[in-house]
């Protein structure tokens, strides 16, 4: 049985005293609990004095032994801390202990891990060994024993036996006998869990003849789900080298909301605690590192408590400003305190020096997709550490381009796939040429679907990928609704004078379109917040004279009344937003409505966001959490709201994703409601087409989707995206080419647009010759589907569509069917357009 620091497994106590009546360890044991305790820990034996046979010549059996021959003397590791009042404790330092029987109890000395005598005392009571035990000015608790010494120290004419009877202070009511096999289980491992059911039980090493059971802790199982269990026992496999890959790291990239890191809190668990081989002394991993963004320091740390428990395992995390981190980092290598370490991303490049000091033996990267970039300082460092177990944890680990999963790939498992421009030339190359839309070669889409087959082949053995259909027998239903909301006349207005502007035709430089988006996307937010926004002054400063900007926007105009209707039902809001400066102006909204809110943004001190999600969840006075998807749309739990509100969007689908899986979790009781805000014919819905784009890529080579046919979007003028179409109702629903009339119908998967292999014979025949005419290829492209446009719509083919002109029929929520019902006569609907999917 492994025992390792702290509190591995459960070892007997060794039970030292004077009498039955006597006090056993520092919290006390009556004599009413022996019984209790000897049938608890069966190492323990309670001596019989009636017997014919004293027990105590199992542990002397010399006749010739005096009294100090049975003084047994123990040497122990301990962890030992000074006296404290603290709430929080944490041990100091490692050192050793010294356990003696006397005639009096036992005498206890403890040096540090130098070989100084740091403190000693004698004790005269019962001691439980296991408890925390002072000792003068500090305390320790037992760790793991390193050898005991029973050999007599000088003769004596009384036996063992006759100075117990003779002797009435020497322990009566409890003697440790060792079991028979007591020497052969030191030489050999045993399982830590004796289970007898084998459905927990860990895959053993393929080439050990003997091996001994690993098992998943049954305190643990007993609180995982079917797939979790199969999600710990292929990160098991994969990092203990038991699958037909090379390397021993792995990518679990389920979908948010699956529990990946009870998951990896699991198979951390396993790791430190069990080994498949029972020659090797160690357990599997010693030391483990966990790197994550700075919000989801304390919540990884919170998960280990709560399913661990508050003393199974030390955990040191560098999120204390007034801690020395360098120094924290070096003891953490040196001693055997603490077994996991938990650190930012950001402080991988400060602390690099002190960290290649300490030999890890776990490596586990939650959002894992920060390290896609090869240039990614911190992904070198990583690199450097040398790590050689691996775990990386995302829900969309690739978003652009192969050659970020290439990077993501070569650093989990090196020797898998060849070097970047082996793997350009190879892969890259024939998969986007085969995916291109304008190619119509069918050798080449042949080869290039071949090697995106092998591609998947190379890799699926170490990437795991589930839905968030996996949770529909557990979870509440959820329903997603796209809301469209026509812009102002003053957002018209703005528009339009910004693209008069003689910045706005330098769109070649690339500071320029990104400050241009920022200003596109302020408009359809709000106008208010180009009030602050130097750039959109200075290109207009020739023309805005005239211009008042006003806080209404078609998202404002819709909001109000959504989070009014929704607080008249006694029902939560998660109000999410990507911007400070727009959490600032919903605040304001908030006091107008006079909605008690709570909001959680980067200035939050960490010490404080826990505090403010407990608070959100429990109290009934608090109407609105407002969030900043950047700095909490990771790792928290906002199950007390049943609805969510995400004001605007990100060009990045895993920013949403995350920040919409807030309420949808475990612990949610209530039917969840999601509501997407988009300003009709802007900005807004590029932004949202754009992500449906990427997220196909993700599927594509993660779930392995065969109808999933690009792998990448296609840059298009960045005029198209500044595009404002004043005149539709919604973009989207216009891009889907829909034949439905809005009346809550959905598309079939009929009206799917076909794939790219479904062209005619005769498009087949004019893509083998070797040149075609203008007006021939034009017609070709002409037949050839819109990428862009197959891929919307195969992602919005489960969404029913709602005009409110046609209809006025909002069942599935009782909140757009208030707001329908309460429109006022000489006020429009601020809704043009709705989409919606029901899951659950």
């Amino acid at each position: 049985m492994y025992n390792t620091r702290p509190n591995a497994a459960f070892k007997p106590p060794r039970i030292i005293g004077k009498d039955e009546n006597s006090v056993n360890g520092v919290n006390g044991v009556n004599n009413a609990s022996l019984s209790a305790i000897t049938k608890r820990y069966p190492g323990l034996k309670r001596v019989n004095r009636n017997a014919s046979e004293s027990p105590t010549k199992k542990v002397c059996s010399s006749a010739s032994a005096s009294a100090s021959d049975c003084n047994e003397v123990t040497k122990y590791i301990v962890q030992w801390r000074k006296k404290t009042n603290k709430k929080n404790k944490s041990w100091d330092g490692d050192g050793k202990a010294t356990v003696k029987l006397v005639s009096q109890g036992c005498e206890i000395v403890l040096k540090n891990s130098d070989g100084k005598i740091m403190s000693k005392k004698t004790f005269n009571q019962l001691l439980n060994l296991n408890d925390v035990i002072p000792i003068g000015l500090y305390e320790i608790i037992l760790d793991e024993k390193i050898e005991t010494d029973t050999s007599p120290t000088r003769k004596s004419n009384l036996s063992c036996s006759d100075e117990m009877q003779s002797n009435p202070s020497l322990p009566k009511s409890f003697i440790k006998v060792a079991p028979t096999n007591h020497e052969e289980t030191l030489k050999k491992h045993v399982p830590l869990y004796d289970t007898k059911e084998n459905e927990f039980q860990l895959i053993p090493p393929p080439s050990e003849e003997e091996p001994v059971k690993v098992t998943i802790d049954p305190h643990l199982a007993s609180k995982l789900r079917p797939h979790q269990v199969e999600g710990v026992s292929f990160m098991y496999e994969c990092v203990m080298g038991f699958r037909d890959f090379e390397g021993n790291g792995c990518l679990l990239a389920d979908e948010m909301g699956l529990g990946k890191t009870l998951m990896a809190v699991t198979t951390i668990w396993t790791l430190l605690k069990q080994n498949p081989y029972p020659n090797q002394k160690k357990t599997t991993v010693d030391k483990v590192l966990i790197v994550c963004p700075v919000t989801l320091i304390s919540n990884w740390k919170h998960e280990f408590k709560k399913w661990l428990g508050s003393n199974k395992l030390n955990i040191l995390t560098l999120n204390n400003p007034m801690s020395d981190d360098k120094r924290d980092i070096i003891n953490f290598g040196k001693l055997h305190v603490y077994q996991v370490l938990i650190i930012n991303y950001e402080k991988i490049l400060a602390h690099f020096d002190e960290l290649s000091t300490v030999n890890f033996d776990l490596l586990v990267c939650d959002e894992g997709h920060r390290l896609k970039n090869s240039s990614n300082k911190v992904l070198i460092n990583l690199k450097k550490l040398n790590i050689p177990k691996k775990i990386i944890l995302t829900g969309t680990p690739i978003q652009n381009y192969l050659e970020e999963f290439h990077t993501l790939i070569s650093f989990i498992n090196p020797s898998v796939l060849p070097d970047i421009k082996t793997f350009q030339r190879k892969f890259i190359l024939p998969i986007t040429q085969a995916r291109d839309k304008n190619c119509f070669n069918t050798e080449i889409k042949r080869k290039g679907e071949e090697l995106s087959k092998e591609l998947i082949r190379l890799t699926h053995k170490f990437i795991l990928r589930r839905t968030q259909s996996l949770l529909e027998n557990y979870l509440t239903s959820k329903t997603d609704i796209l809301l469209f909301v026509p812009p102002t006349r003053l957002q018209l207005d703005l528009f339009e004078l910004v693209k008069k502007s003689d910045k706005f035709n330098q769109l070649d430089c690339g500071s320029i379109s990104l400050a241009l988006i920022n200003v596109f996307r302020k408009i359809c937010n709000s106008p208010s917040l180009l009030s602050t926004d130097e750039f959109f002054h200075k290109i207009t400063s020739n023309n805005n004279n005239n211009l008042r900007l006003s806080t209404s926007s078609g998202k404002i105009n819709a909001l109000i009344p959504l989070l009014l209707e929704i607080v008249s039902l006694n029902e939560k809001t998660v109000l999410i937003s990507n911007y400070t400066k727009t959490l600032d102006l919903l605040e304001l909204v908030l006091k107008k409505l006079n909605l008690h809110y709570t909001r959680l943004d980067g200035s939050t001190p960490n010490n404080m966001r826990n505090k403010l999600v407990t608070e959100f969840n429990s109290s009934k006075e608090i109407h609105v959490f407002l969030l900043s998807s950047k700095s909490g749309g990771m790792g928290i739990n906002l199950v007390g709201a049943s609805r969510l509100i995400l004001f605007d969007n990100d060009w990045n689908p895993s920013t949403d994703l995350q920040s919409m899986s807030r309420i949808h979790r475990d612990g949610q009781s209530k039917p969840c409601y999601i509501y997407r805000l988009f300003t009709a014919g802007c900005i807004d819905e590029k932004i949202f087409q754009r992500q449906l784009v990427k997220n196909k890529l993700s599927s594509k080579f993660l779930d392995n989707d065969s109808a999933s046919k690009t792998d990448v979007f296609e840059q298009e003028d960045l005029k198209k995206i500044f595009e404002v179409d004043s005149t539709t109702i919604s973009n989207t629903h216009d891009l889907l080419e829909c034949p439905c009339h809005g009346d809550g119908s959905s598309l079939t998967q009929d009206e799917v647009l076909t794939d790219d292999n479904d062209e005619s014979e005769e498009f087949q025949v004019k893509a083998t010759q070797s040149w075609v005419s203008a007006t021939e290829l034009q017609q070709t492209m002409k037949q050839n589907v819109d990428v862009e446009k197959n891929i919307v719509r195969s992602a919005l083919n489960d969404y029913q569509h709602y005009d409110p002109e046609v209809t006025s029929q909002f069942q599935f929520d009782n909140v757009l069917q208030k707001m329908f019902n309460n429109q006022l006569s000489d006020r429009k609907f601020p809704i043009t357009f709705v989409m919606k999917k029901s899951t659950g």
